[in-house]
């Protein structure tokens, strides 16, 4: 894919907030050029990695606490 694709899939987004916009736009640019890798591949930061997993639609289910109880 080539890494200026990313301006057509992404550049015309408005998510309401242009932070959101530019993060859009950054998440594509890295995706676009690191294509078909892990997620921690293309974002070796760690916190470019957890806000590129924030942005993502993808729902996340909540937390169950462990019924499993370590000895102290």
């Amino acid at each position: 894919m080539e890494s200026a694709s990313y301006v057509q899939n992404f550049g015309g987004c408005q998510l309401g907030d242009l932070r959101l916009n530019r993060r859009a736009l950054s998440i594509g640019e890295a995706l676009s050029q690191k294509f078909g890798q892990a997620l921690s591949t293309v974002f070796e930061d760690a916190n470019e990695l957890k806000r590129a997993y924030e942005f993502s639609p993808i729902p996340k289910p909540p937390l169950k606490r462990s019924s499993v109880r370590t000895a102290r």
